[in-house]
């Protein structure tokens, strides 16, 4: 990332800082060797990043070239050839502070270590200043900050806004320090204070390289930008096309529009679209997001629009943006209910349904809500059950968090079932009855064929109680109550041809599909006479 830390350096960074506090905490051996890793990391990093700053260079080298060798961009690259070489003095200056604290301190351990990584005088009594402010910790302070200097008067011509600060500040330069200030300031003691560890040392000077780095990045991107490296070369060229759209019926028009379009490889240009910076890719800022409809016209389009801007340095450091309002219509979207009985739903029924709005495509993933019931959803995108709970239910169909439509059903009352009795899974014929010896007759509740068509889950009932009185002559002989469908007529003795079996139904309950019981006060005939032959 031009003149700033990347995300692995900002990481490494706040480790840096981390062990550091614990380190003044007496923390174990495990953190002290913490810090080797951090310094590996960080000479890494560094390492990659000094590859890059050479290719930058070069870059600048051959835009020169390109550009006809002009004299204020051969001065340009003379000076950014000046900002690499006192940045390379630097870090191999650092590098060979590094080199005498590994040496000094029992030198490498052969496994990517140090022997000394536990010592904690070393580094102190190495890079302290005498009592005159000289020392090696003064002398790299003002290595450091001549570095920023020469860059900020050369590079950004003293520009106070470029960001560009003392590469190795004193703590009260320091916001962080200001409230709780440290008994020495310096530079050299905040840094390589007393009881420094080796391994914290190499980590706080290569933290020093990355920071000279970062710096000597800023000063030549801004080199880079002011000769041909920068300049607007329309060097990536490719074909475009504009359809009306991209999905047509068969038989219906297909319309386009071919152009050749054109960038450069050597700007990144800033777009943003109603205010939202884009992210760019090859010259090409992708911009999405969920449309929104609202009055709608005779034809069901809603015509929107968004800003849109793409801003670019042209050659000789002038910002260019340009702008323009871009229209689009959104078409209403068609709700398509799919179900057994799409006119009408049924009373406390688990009425299952499919919503369907083929103009989301893929990008269909629908919520509902319901007012008049409760509505269940499937495991599939769009299907639902739904419960009515009133006489009609309002169905309301969202696509991710934005209203599509709503979708009104009349509700129906469950049809009564027809209660029915038999002798031995045969319906009894009523008009001739059954012989006086029949020992048990079952009270069957058969569902409305077409409801049970629909809805076979819901389309369960059952006799709970009736109560059975054998009767002769019109008077009731005996009588008996029972708590199932199953009627036992040993319990009336005594019956003989010519008698009547009159059964009064008293409940009859329903399951629903999530099996739930229900008593049901809808049923015929109620009372059922049988003849006793």
């Amino acid at each position: 990332m031009a003149g700033g830390d990347s995300p692995r350096q900002k990481m490494i960074n706040m480790m840096y800082i981390v062990l550091i506090a614990m380190l003044a905490l007496n923390v174990d051996t495990k953190v002290l060797k913490k810090f080797i890793l951090i310094n590996q990391s960080f000479e890494s990093t560094n390492a990659d990043k000094v590859i890059d700053n050479s290719k930058k260079v070069d870059a600048i080298r051959s835009a020169v070239d390109d550009s006809g060798n002009r004299a204020q961009d051969i001065a340009v690259l003379s000076l950014s050839e000046s900002v690499r070489e006192k940045s390379a003095d630097i870090i191999k200056h650092m590098s060979d502070i590094k080199s005498t604290i590994i040496e000094e301190t029992g030198g490498s351990d052969g496994k990517g270590g140090i022997k000394g990584y536990k010592n904690i005088d070393f580094v102190y009594s190495y890079m302290k200043s005498d009592g005159q402010g000289n020392g090696e910790g003064s002398n790299l302070q003002k290595l450091l900050n001549d570095f920023s200097d020469f860059v900020q008067d050369s590079v950004f011509e003293g520009d106070e806004n470029s960001g560009v600060t003392d590469l190795a500040k004193n703590a009260d330069q320091i916001p962080l320090y200001q409230e709780d200030p440290p008994t020495d300031p310096s530079f050299t003691s905040l840094n390589f204070g007393f009881g420094t560890s080796a391994g914290a040392g190499l980590a706080t000077i290569s933290q020093l390289q990355a920071d000279v780095i970062n710096l000597e990045i800023k000063a030549l991107d801004k080199l880079a930008a002011s000769v041909g490296a920068a300049d607007l070369k329309f060097d990536v060229v490719t074909l475009t096309t504009l359809p009306e759209q991209k999905v047509v019926a068969a038989g219906a028009k297909y319309k386009t529009q071919l152009f050749l379009s054109a960038a450069s490889s050597a700007i990144v240009p800033t777009m943003t679209a109603d205010g939202d910076t884009l992210e760019v890719s090859n010259g090409r800022g992708s911009y999405e997001f969920i449309a929104k409809g609202g009055q709608y016209d005779k034809d069901g389009l809603s015509e929107q629009n968004y800003i849109g801007t793409i801003s670019v340095t042209l050659p000789g450091g002038r910002d260019t943006t340009f702008i323009d309002t871009v229209t689009y219509y959104v078409a209403r979207p068609v709700i398509q209910i799919q179900s057994a009985s799409v006119q009408a739903l049924y009373f406390n029924c688990g009425n299952e349904i499919q919503v369907n709005v083929p103009a989301l495509g893929s990008e269909y993933s629908p919520s509902f809500s319901t007012n008049g019931g409760d509505v269940i959803k499937g495991s599939k995108a769009g299907q639902i059950t739904i419960i009515p709970k009133s006489q009609k239910v309002d169905l309301r169909v969202s696509n991710a968090g934005n209203f599509i439509g709503s979708q009104s059903f009349g509700v129906r009352q469950i049809p009564a079932p027809e209660i029915k009795p038999s002798v031995k899974g045969k319906a009894i014929d009523l008009k001739n009855g059954i012989p006086a010896n029949t020992s048990s007759i079952s009270l069957d509740a058969i569902a409305d064929a077409s409801f049970a068509e629909f809805l076979p889950k819901d389309a369960r009932f059952q006799v709970r109680e009736a109560e059975v009185i054998l009767a002769r002559a019109g008077r009731g002989v005996a009588t008996r109550r029972i708590k199932n469908k199953n009627i036992n007529l040993n319990q009336l003795p005594g019956r003989r041809s010519g008698d009547n079996i009159v059964i009064e139904i008293k409940k009859v309950a329903r399951a629903n599909f999530r099996g739930e019981i229900e008593e049901f006060k809808s049923f015929a005939p109620r009372v059922i006479t049988i003849p006793l032959k």
